[in-house]
């Protein structure tokens, strides 16, 4: 008899908005504890976790990007990559196994320094994975992260320094700081501060279809789409994350966006419709062809 098998496929789903072609590319998982969201209890979390079937402690699913828009290459966000904990990590090979090499990329689009999205852009060695690709960034988080003064203020920042500092450093002068606003020909980067202080989403539109990159808006989608008010102990400024968050789910619930995110569960793309006084998420079927 055959080994068991311990390992998925390559984890790679390809979706086209207009004339971009998007890959999601999952870099892995991450496991957090309930202890450390707030804004409802937990006995209300545990029954929202079991009413999707899902028992037990939240697992986070950890996804990256690749936007091929013809003009340009891009990479949003890049996961944990080698620098923390062993159940992220696996965006090289998922690249590979999608057909890119990291010489591909001309852009990277972050949405915030935290080290389940930034830190993969490091390889092993510590230098830039993506050789020749300009990282860009919202300004308000690029001066955060980069003042040890602002960020010692934050008890939310303290774990994330370091690995903040290794990104600084090994792409020193790679960063473009931006404003909010057109980053990239079609690509409207939506400032969404809370979570961080300049913690973006992106907003893609081509031919005439739109799809809303949420970034960290949603870490735990079976808890934070009905409760929107849940917050987590890693957010710098905690009631702004929650306004910030309402906001964008009335956007695109009311103009019937698609939308996906660094934490929304494979193959990842959904839509969000209001229900009571929060809302439900609605996921996209796996398309078969595209």
């Amino acid at each position: 008899m055959a080994d068991t098998v311990q390992k998925q496929t390559p984890g790679v789903y390809r979706r086209r908005i207009g004339d971009a072609m998007i890959t999601v590319v999952n870099d892995g998982f991450l496991d957090i504890s309930m202890g450390i969201l707030r804004g409802t209890d937990r006995t209300d979390m545990e029954s929202l976790m079991r009413d999707n079937f899902r028992d037990g402690e939240p697992r986070l699913t950890v996804n990256a990007f690749v936007l091929e828009t013809g003009r340009n290459t891009i990479l949003v966000d890049a996961g944990g990559g080698s620098t923390t904990v062993y159940s992220m990590g696996q965006l090289p090979d998922n690249l590979e196994a999608a057909g890119f090499r990291p010489s591909d990329f001309d852009t990277v689009l972050l949405t915030h320094i935290h080290p389940d999205h930034s830190s993969g852009l490091i390889d092993k060695a510590g230098k830039p994975l993506f050789p020749r690709a300009e990282i860009v960034i919202h300004e308000d988080d690029l001066n955060f992260w980069s003042d040890p003064e602002q960020r010692g203020r934050s008890a939310a920042a303290a774990p994330y320094t370091g690995s903040a500092d290794a990104l600084l450093a090994s792409h020193k002068g790679r960063f473009r700081p931006t404003a909010g606003g057109e980053v990239l020909p079609g690509i409207t980067q939506l400032h969404l501060p809370g979570h961080t202080p300049g913690h973006c989403g992106y907003q893609i539109e081509s031919a005439g279809e739109t799809l809303v990159m949420w970034g960290d808006t949603v870490h735990v989608p079976e808890i934070q789409i009905p409760r929107p008010q849940v917050t987590s102990e890693y957010d710098v400024d905690e009631a702004l994350a929650a306004a910030n968050r309402r906001k964008i789910f009335e956007h695109v619930a009311k103009e019937r966006l698609l939308v996906t995110g660094g934490h929304v569960h494979l193959p990842g793309f959904a839509h969000i419709v209001p229900a009571g006084s929060g809302f439900r998420l609605v996921p996209e079927s796996w398309m078969v062809a595209l």
